[in-house]
């Protein structure tokens, strides 16, 4: 049996270009005492990417980056990152992600074994 606590809001959007308009479902994956937490990042427009932050235990945020984690790069994802996913296997974190060009919305992959730094596999 799993024993949930809600705590309510744990990330509020900021005036950060790549966020300001919102910030919401996040994927979350936790290494020894530190939840890493992967979100979509709205920027005005509804143009998305992938932003990141780190809490120590489950609500302390030590670190949010200030600049999107992953961002749009390629004619798939033209229009936005969405509905990150996160999980390990063995030594590597797989992330994926919606991809929407403005019309499709794909499925996408990336790959770290660092949690900072991913290839996306085209």
């Amino acid at each position: 049996m799993v024993n949930v606590i809600k705590h309510g809001v744990v990330l509020s959007k900021t005036d950060l270009e790549f966020e300001n308009e919102g910030v919401l479902n996040p994927a979350a994956i936790r290494e020894g005492n530190f939840v890493h937490l992967f979100y979509r990042a709205v920027s005005k427009g509804n143009h998305s990417s992938i932003g990141y932050c780190k809490f120590e235990g489950p609500m302390n945020l030590v670190e949010r980056r200030e600049t999107s984690l992953l961002s749009p790069e390629f004619d798939y994802e033209l229009h936005g990152m969405e509905d990150p996913r996160i999980v390990k296997i063995e030594d590597l974190y797989y992330m994926t992600y919606t991809a929407y060009d403005g019309i499709n919305a794909l499925g996408a992959l990336a790959t770290s074994t660092d949690l900072q730094h991913f290839e996306k596999k085209a």
